[in-house]
């Protein structure tokens, strides 16, 4: 185990679910979402669960990089537990899609929450790919 590992049971899912058993009203709740994904060096199995020396050269800190250069430098090449992921040159990184963000949505409308925010709106493409998904999944 290493610090910030995740644990099972920490995920949007679980949240949601806890919160709703505690009686916090679906339609007071809101889906965050990153328009960044977090990365890591390396690695040498290109799936899901490899081992990684240390986090990626971020562009804004260590391990974290928008998704509008990530689909540039290090398209998607599989997809787990709802989120993106691509591996090249050794780093394996994992971050939204347009396509994965709009299967999002759906969970949104699915257990009827408030909606969605995110952060950053400068880390989507110029043309606002992700924000484009998002309105397109909660139409």
């Amino acid at each position: 185990a290493w610090d910030g590992q995740p644990q099972a049971g920490a995920d949007a899912t679980h949240s949601i679910d806890h919160l709703l058993d505690m009686g916090v009203p679906a339609n007071k709740l809101l889906l965050g979402l990153g328009f960044y994904g977090h990365g890591w060096m390396g690695v040498t199995y290109p799936e899901p669960g490899g081992e990684a020396q240390a986090p990626a050269r971020g562009t804004s800190q260590s391990g974290t990089a928008d998704y509008k250069g990530l689909k540039e430098k290090c398209p998607a090449t599989g997809e787990i537990a709802g989120t993106a992921y691509g591996f090249c040159d050794g780093q394996w990184w994992g971050y939204d899609t347009p396509a994965t963000m709009q299967a999002k949505m759906a969970f949104v409308k699915e257990n009827g929450l408030a909606g969605a925010f995110f952060w950053e709106l400068s880390g989507d493409t110029p043309d606002g790919e992700l924000i484009h998904a998002i309105a397109a999944g909660l139409g």
